[in-house]
């Protein structure tokens, strides 16, 4: 009799590593066996203790797979199992990893070029030089009423002179990101460069006069020089690299958002299928002392 049963467990567990193959048909094969079983006298060595107990369900926790997939897009798909989860994890993975490297060279690019430009800055622009030329040319021969503490002896004060010109032509402190700005956009600020040339346009003498600061520059005064170009190329390569790797930021963003959403379904389709399963199907053996000479072996089926 024990070994007739043991013959029919083996067969029962043929039949249990088929169905978990055979994947979609697990529930029927779970049926088969259990049907299987229960046909089996329940006298004899195993003294009718029942061979098919459930086992505790292999639920997930939908928190953890959305944790693992915010830390790392792809591995809450990864936890939740399944052929779809292993592959779409990967896949989500692999994508965020790219998007990772990306943002780093073109961030690092970006920082390559702010620092070219920088130094092209500081060897080719002077503010000293700047605000010479505003102080001997453009306050002197505009006449605008703010700049009446320079020019008017009657009220002239130093430091109310540089005060107009700093409120008129505002440069912020060299070195600052609005200095950087400053230097490249606004074309007041082109005196600065040292390879302007006031002195190369016709009608010098009076091209300052009746001028107020919303006219911007006088017309035929050149607004801009090779070296401000070459600035201004330099900075918009910083900037191209620094707004492709803000896309890659956004893509790591994006896609930790729908990994997370997608693991915590993935989840919830595996613990409805476990719910339906009734678990793992496990098999175990367990020996069994008894009382009298001898042991028998049960086995479990775990479904």
């Amino acid at each position: 009799m024990l070994h007739h049963r043991i013959g029919v467990i083996a067969i029962v567990a043929v039949v249990l590593m088929v169905g978990a193959v055979a994947g979609g048909q697990r529930t029927e094969f779970r049926e088969m066996a259990r049907m299987m079983i229960n046909n089996l006298d329940d006298e004899g060595p195993l003294g009718g203790q029942p061979l098919v107990r459930e086992a505790p369900r292999s639920q997930k926790s939908a928190a953890k797979a959305m944790l693992l997939s915010a830390i790392l897009p792809g591995l809450g798909q990864i936890y939740a199992g399944g052929r779809r989860g292993l592959v779409s994890g990967g896949l989500m993975a692999t994508a965020d990893l790219v998007s990772v490297w990306q943002y780093v060279v073109n961030d690092g690019k970006g920082d390559d070029r702010r620092s070219e430009y920088e130094l092209w800055a500081r060897s080719h622009y002077d503010i000293e030089r700047f605000r010479h030329y505003v102080r001997d040319t453009v306050v002197v021969q505009s006449g605008y009423n703010e700049f009446g503490y320079c020019t008017n002896e009657d009220i002239y004060d130093s430091a109310a002179c540089w005060q107009a010109i700093e409120l008129i032509f505002p440069l912020a402190d060299e070195g600052s990101g609005s200095y950087y700005d400053q230097i490249g956009i606004d074309e007041m600020f082109v005196f600065g460069w040292d390879d302007w040339d006031p002195y190369d346009v016709p009608n010098l003498d009076d091209i300052w006069l009746d001028w107020i600061p919303s006219d911007g520059l006088p017309e035929g005064l050149p607004s801009s020089t090779p070296n401000r170009d070459h600035y201004n190329r330099l900075r918009k390569q910083a900037d191209d690299f620094y707004a492709k790797a803000d896309r890659y930021a956004w893509i790591m963003v994006i896609g930790r958002v729908v990994s997370m959403i997608d693991a915590a379904i993935l989840v919830r389709l595996h613990n409805r299928e476990m719910a339906a399963l009734g678990g793992n199907p496990r098999l175990t053996f367990v020996p069994r002392f008894g009382s009298n000479p001898g042991f028998r072996i049960a086995l479990r089926m775990r479904f």
